[in-house]
């Protein structure tokens, strides 16, 4: 009798708290229908509008030498975005104002945490009412400059039609997830200890996010959408100067979806350590000249590198963009990579050979389902990434529009995974390298071991290049001489010219988990790539300060 009533009770609880969550999406859309009637039927008729929620429960700490800069705080908090669209499908206030700056709206929007209809809908009504009047404002602005400047190139609509779809997870409580800020605190002041007995650190941080983001989706189309998100992001930074004045940054990152994926304590002890011993040698290392010739890449770094130069020029919304290069466009069904190597990117996954992935979604945030979409198979292009802005022979949505909450969807990348089906050891790739060293009586080549990032330009008024941001770079030595690690790197280059050089893929993978930053915000992205084997990459010298490094030595 006993378990009988445990099951009801349970029972009510989960249907108490599902009941909840529909009460708030009820009040989305409630306050979403009220508005559209009024607003489709105006004189200049809205043809949709969207109401999309992240309710964000946060817990921040870090530390630097053994201290805590600042503990945890937890916040939450509620934000909202509206998109209304005037006009119709095949032109709305969204297009693309020719000879004009590209804009995209950003807006912080708070809602009450409570679900009270009477003050959310105050808010949704008050945001709802400016971003209407101000696409009104917009779509006059297009029509004239549609009506004074040449026909556009690509001849496609402005918005895709979609089946929509009604998509539901249950609440996770935070305290599900047993966040111990106690626990966090003392681990992040034994990390950076580490740091206080080399007195080349001038500088570090350790840093703990921890994350819970439950996402809502609501237009005026049909969709309904609640999903949860969960994220643990560590991240460990030192630097020092070179007594050049060159400022020497080296970082560990670690990203988990499960707490209980983290490394072990003894684990990222032992990176922190490795690390500090690292900084103390590249701030001795020589500086390294100008190159251009082979190069092996790490596969860490190939998947910042394939982030940069391969994965945001075939965003979709992007070839749409008169102002942007599209490199890729016209290239569909043509070969732009060795014939052993694929490229696919993938939402769905959270995971790839177990190692987590931190680009991953069921929702996009325009209400569409994520989809695997295979974008170079076997060498040859087949597809790009596409939101809900269709652009010539592409004309449905793949689950990639993305965006941070205060800003306006654009499509981006997610999961990039690039394979081989003919990868090499690393025995093998370094070989080549050498060999083709000696070919061009070159007496090195370059390996790229860490990287921190980088950026790319793909308009057509600036150079369309790529700039990616060596941490650790080695010259390999054709002769046989000990690898040599050196300072200040940049690589740089072209898009077309270095995919024509990427030769060959290693056995092994690695994970890039970070941010991507565009149009659209700051938003999580992961790339598994192979080491890579490129037969022809070209650096430069990295810039420095012209200040001298501190007189006093450090405390």
């Amino acid at each position: 009798m006993k378990k009988v009533t445990l099951i009801i009770m349970l029972v009510a609880l989960v249907s108490q708290a599902a009941l909840s969550q529909d009460r708030f999406i009820e009040i989305l859309k409630t306050e979403l229908n009220r508005n559209f009637t009024v607003l489709k039927d105006n004189p200049v008729p809205a043809y949709y509008v969207s109401y999309r929620v992240q309710d964000m429960q946060t817990h921040n700490i870090s530390a630097s030498f053994g201290k805590l800069l600042y503990n945890s705080n937890p916040r939450h908090q509620r934000l909202f975005n509206v998109d209304v669209r005037v006009g119709d499908y095949e032109m709305d206030n969204t297009r693309e104002i020719k000879g004009g700056n590209m804009s995209n709206n950003y807006s912080n929007n708070d809602l009450v945490l409570e679900d009270n209809p009477a003050a959310i809908q105050k808010a949704l009504w008050r945001n709802t009412d400016q971003v209407y009047k101000d696409a009104v404002k917009q779509f006059e602005n297009v029509k004239a400059n549609v009506a004074v400047k040449v026909a556009a190139e690509d001849k496609s609509g402005d918005f895709t039609k979609e089946s929509p779809e009604k998509y539901f997870e249950p609440p996770v409580p935070l305290k599900n997830f047993k966040f111990d800020a106690a626990e966090w605190e003392h681990k992040l002041k034994k990390y950076t200890e580490i740091f206080s007995d080399n007195k080349d650190v001038l500088n570090n941080m350790a840093n703990i996010e921890f994350g819970l983001v439950r996402k809502y989706f609501v237009d005026t189309e049909g969709r309904e959408v609640a999903e949860n998100a969960c994220a643990y992001r560590l991240h460990i930074s030192i630097s020092t100067v070179a007594e050049d004045g060159m400022s020497l940054p080296l970082f560990l990152s670690y990203f988990a979806i499960d707490a209980k994926d983290l490394p072990s304590d003894a684990r990222i002890l032992k990176d922190a350590k490795d690390m500090s011993e690292m900084i103390s040698i590249l701030r001795k290392a020589p500086v390294a000249e100008a190159y251009s010739g082979p190069a092996l890449m790490t596969a860490e770094a190939a998947g910042v590198f394939f982030h940069e130069i391969f994965g945001h020029r075939v965003e979709g919304a992007r070839l749409k963009q008169e102002s942007d290069a599209q490199t890729f466009k016209k290239k569909v069904g043509e070969s732009v990579l060795p014939k052993d190597i694929s490229i696919v990117f993938d939402p769905k996954l959270k995971k790839y050979r177990n190692m987590p992935l931190n680009g991953s979604y069921v929702f996009d945030d325009e209400g569409i389902r994520g989809q695997r979409v295979e974008v170079v198979r076997d060498g040859i292009l087949k597809s790009f990434l596409m939101s809900r802005t269709p652009i010539e022979n592409f004309s449905n949505s793949n689950g990639h529009g993305r965006a941070v909450i205060y800003a306006d969807n654009v499509t981006r990348q997610s999961n990039m995974i690039i394979e081989s089906n003919d990868p090499k050891s690393i025995a093998e790739l370094r070989a080549m390298a050498l060999e083709q060293a000696k070919k061009e009586n070159r007496e090195y080549v370059y390996l790229f071991d860490k990287v921190s990032g980088g950026f790319t330009t793909t308009g057509r008024y600036m150079p369309n290049a790529f700039n990616v941001t060596p941490l650790i770079v080695y010259r390999i030595y054709a002769d046989g001489r000990p690898d040599e690690l050196v300072r200040g790197v940049d690589l740089l280059g072209t898009p077309l010219a270095i995919f024509s050089q990427v030769t060959a893929c290693g056995q092994d993978h690695g994970v890039f988990n970070g941010a991507c930053g565009a149009e659209s915000g700051s938003i999580p992205v992961s790339c598994v790539s192979p080491t890579l084997y490129i037969k022809m990459i070209e650096t430069q010298k990295k810039s420095k300060s012209q200040n001298q490094p501190p007189i006093l030595e450090r405390p």
